[in-house]
């Protein structure tokens, strides 16, 4: 900074003792007002830095960054981010995308050095893998069934229930631990009058199907003979087992008639209903649609190659 012609030194104090005091009052005013313009200055050049210049306190620790973003991730992640987290080999912090990198993503990694991101694309987008199963508790408002067998079809899958459950019910929710639903499918399907089978579709997120009745896993769906052991697996029964006791039934179910039937010797109660029967080699057998009790107990279900059938459904195994 230069000093004017016409600012003095302190040695020229004596000159300034012979002035009138209210010049010398201008001139210290005068001073005082050019230094503060020379500190404006200086201040506007150092505020005025382009925000595109590297930040001085861009992070440079993987450990602190992951910190960082942890904080960040509290408010919530970009869609784009499938995980991150400090890679020990390469010691830096590995930045997973499903998809390109956005300018959320961007934003999140705001004020990290470059050289400690280690940024990948391309990758799967993490899920919830709930497991479904016959057997499972299934809840719509105020009906409470059974899950029978999950099944494959037109790029989905569903769950195969009985037909009295599904017809009019809407979104459908798996009970879980503690009795805590979870929604898992609506839009279900209802099988004509006369097969008691329904399917509604999984369209919930998160959820896998899994060939699996009970504990027992699905190979396949060889009918039972008469006198063949089967389980059935029921929301409210639990395990409960007999034998096949007839084939081709027709059977009146309160007035509502229900044709080619398999009977068993299996004592089932209220909320059994949908429930899955599976032979100890793992053969599907079909859909529990109801039962009666006297001269000991009865149950009916619905052929599995019916009720696949109904809705041009492939079985899931396991």
């Amino acid at each position: 900074m230069t000093i004017s012609a016409d600012a003095r030194s302190p040695g020229d104090a004596s000159h300034e003792k012979g002035l009138p005091l209210s010049v010398r009052l201008r001139r210290a005013l005068c001073g005082v007002a050019m230094a503060a313009a020379a500190v404006t200055t200086l201040l506007g050049a150092t505020l005025s830095t382009p925000a595109s210049a590297a930040p001085v306190t861009a992070l440079l620790d993987p450990a602190a960054v992951k910190e960082l973003l942890d904080g960040r991730a509290a408010l919530g992640l970009p869609t784009e981010v499938a995980d991150y987290g400090l890679d020990p080999q390469s010691g830096r912090l590995v930045v997973e995308l499903t998809g390109d990198r956005t300018a959320a993503v961007d934003e999140l990694l705001s004020g990290v050095d470059p050289g400690v991101l280690d940024v990948r694309t391309g990758m799967p987008a993490p899920r919830h893998h709930a497991t479904l199963k016959g057997g499972d508790t299934i809840v719509s408002g105020s009906l409470r069934c059974t899950l029978g067998f999950p099944a494959t079809g037109g790029g989905r899958t569903w769950l195969l229930t009985a037909g009295h459950c599904t017809r009019g019910s809407g979104t459908w929710s798996v009970e879980s631990t503690g009795q805590a639903l979870a929604p898992v499918g609506s839009g279900a399907r209802t099988a004509p009058t006369g097969t008691d089978v329904g399917a509604v579709p999984v369209t919930g997120a998160g959820w896998q199907a899994r060939g699996l009745a009970g504990t027992t896993a699905v190979r396949g769906s060889t009918p039972a003979a008469v006198g063949t052991p089967v389980c059935l697996y029921g929301s409210t029964s639990g395990r409960v087992c007999g034998t096949v006791t007839a084939l081709d039934r027709t059977v009146n179910f309160d007035g509502v008639v229900q044709y080619g039937m398999t009977a068993t010797s299996i004592c089932s109660a209220e909320g059994d209903s949908g429930g899955p029967y599976i032979t100890s080699s793992g053969q599907a057998q079909g859909i529990h649609s109801g039962g009666g009790t006297g001269r000991g107990c009865t149950s009916y279900f619905t052929p599995i190659s019916t009720a696949l059938k109904a809705f041009g459904l492939r079985l899931l195994t396991g």
